[in-house]
């Protein structure tokens, strides 16, 4: 099977020359713009290498799960850590990785792209080819756009192709302005694709990847946090956008677990792995158990834990911290009967795993008391599921996992119509799409009851997809975009704390982690200030940031 990154390889060119005019020899180690645009192949490998460069995979620390509430990474000692203990300034934001700390990675593989659209029109090149190349990059420019507003705000929109020593003092488009262009780049790419990619072509935008993005962007231009006035028009626009994918060409895979491992008809667009070496990831050492020679690198916290409700729809807790009595939630077998995302998703302390029992109780070999590697134990007595493979050990063996990062997938795209019709008030409809989702074959939870309206029903939209999203790098958003991350980021982070007492376990749920502070600048990522110095005063930071 053929996916687009595994096209990517070593170009060798060989020249063959007289030497009568040294002088006039083309350079042997290196190839010229020109080879570039005037060889299709070349062009394609262009494309490929901007695709690596505009989508990246979580695979490759784009969780963002320990940059909000539902992680605490043990090997992250900045980074991170500044967004969570309310830290992130102009002056320290250079320190989160790129992920984050997205502008300068952002507007290079803009300007890539820009320098793409330079060329391509003059190509000598099949049309067919041209069509679908420029499709793509539309996809990828609007794509990279749409990752700078989730995070920044408004920001300047480039189309100019500036040079060295040239006058690149820009100022930010306004949110809307943004928003305006990356649809409009989205509606121009939709008719020059398909709207699947056949299979040979996994991994390469289509029309309906098109979709999926206008449908996330508007969603998140109706939110709170920029749609102040709360804005009807907008949430319609979210609505219908999220509408077009509707009973399309996708379906909820009935296997949860199994939907983050293999290809599957619920995936609009993923980046798939190989075997091949210039094509694998360690995420499954990364995340794997110490007590299995893994690093336990982000550990789910408690209060994700407990945001799974029970199988009968309770929640385990009210909100005031006590156990809910209508849930018969057991604080003695804390794991029993919960929605079965939580047995994909996370390894809690007993849960069966590569032949053997998870243990992170005191002393347990998952603890941080283990005789194996106990520096990369969990803190939270939590560990990853979600994407790992249970039959590939963390390190050691010659198999690497190959589970597809996905970056759309059809159950958001009916959280996020659910969504937008509960805020045009169309609450019948929202229950509907959202008990679609929690009707997976796999998963099978109750319906939301028609008694379930107003304040509550958007909790339980929230919470939907916390649960069903968890760990695809949309809850740092989220919390964002509905502008309750003053009280969910001011909360700090805990764990479990089990000890075995006369043969029978005992759990604490308070086990402190990490002290978090959230402020009102937080709602937006600073542009790192000497990006602000060296637009002379033209480039506005990010608001509150001094």
């Amino acid at each position: 099977m053929r996916k687009i990154n595994q096209i990517i390889g070593i170009m060798a060119v060989l020249f063959v020359s007289s030497c009568s005019d040294v002088l006039d020899m083309k350079p042997l180690d290196k190839l010229s713009e020109n080879d570039v645009w005037n060889d299709q192949a070349l062009i394609q490998l262009y494309v490929n290498t901007t695709y690596r460069g505009s989508l990246p995979s979580g695979f490759q620390g784009d969780l963002l799960s320990s940059a909000c509430d539902e992680a605490y990474c043990i090997h992250n000692s900045g980074s991170y850590r500044l967004i969570l203990r309310g830290e992130l300034s102009p002056d320290n934001v250079s320190d989160l990785s790129w992920t984050l700390n997205y502008w300068k990675t952002a507007y290079s593989r803009i300007r890539d792209i820009n320098i793409f659209f330079s060329r391509i029109e003059a190509a000598p090149v099949d049309e067919e080819f041209r069509k679908t190349a420029t499709g793509e990059m539309m996809f990828l420019r609007a794509f990279v756009y749409a990752n700078l507003i989730a995070r920044y705000g408004g920001v300047p929109i480039i189309q100019t192709i500036y040079e060295l020593n040239q006058d690149y003092s820009v100022s930010r488009n306004s949110y809307g302005e943004c928003v305006d262009y990356i649809i409009a780049e989205l509606d121009r790419a939709i008719p020059l694709l398909p709207d699947r990619q056949p299979e040979s072509q996994l991994g390469r935008a289509s029309a309906d990847a098109c979709r999926a993005l206008k449908s996330r962007v508007l969603l998140y231009a109706a939110s709170p946090l920029v749609n102040s006035t709360n804005d009807r028009a907008k949430w319609q626009a979210a609505a219908a956008a999220a509408a077009e994918l509707l009973n399309a060409r996708y379906l909820l895979e009935d296997d949860y677990r199994q939907t983050f491992l293999r290809d599957n008809g619920e995936i609009i667009l993923a980046r798939s792995y190989s075997q091949g070496q210039d094509n694998t990831t360690d995420f499954h050492l990364y995340q794997g158990r110490n007590g299995s020679n893994g690093w336990g690198a982000e550990n789910p916290t408690q209060g994700l834990v407990d945001a799974y409700e029970m199988t009968n729809g309770e929640r385990p807790f009210l909100d005031n911290g006590q156990v809910n009595p209508a849930s018969n939630y057991d604080p003695a077998h804390p794991y029993e009967n919960r929605d079965p995302r939580l047995s994909a998703s996370i390894l809690y302390d007993g849960a069966v795993w590569a032949g053997r029992e998870t243990e992170t109780w005191r002393g347990g070999l998952d603890s941080p008391e283990s005789s194996v590697q106990s520096w990369n134990a969990s803190m939270s007595g939590y560990y990853f599921k979600k994407f790992l493979h249970e039959d590939i050990p963390p390190s050691g063996g010659s198999v690497r996992p190959t589970s597809p990062w996905i970056f759309f997938r059809y159950a958001e795209i009916l959280l996020n119509y659910a969504e937008a019709m509960f805020e045009l008030g169309d609450e019948e409809t929202a229950r509907e799409y959202l008990n679609l989702v929690r009707s997976r074959a796999s998963v099978n939870m109750p319906p939301i009851p028609p008694t379930v309206t107003g304040e509550a029903l958007k909790k339980r939209i929230y919470n939907e997809r916390r649960i069903e999203l968890v760990f695809e790098g949309h809850r740092f958003f989220d919390v964002r975009r509905w502008k309750i991350a003053m009280e969910t980021e001011n909360v700090d982070q805990k764990g479990v704390d089990i000890r075995i007492v006369d043969g029978v376990k005992t759990y604490d749920f308070n086990r402190a982690v990490l002290q978090r502070q959230f402020m009102e600048q937080h709602y937006w990522i600073p542009i790192p200030r000497a990006e602000i110095d060296k637009s002379l005063g033209s480039l506005e930071q990010s608001p509150l940031y001094n």
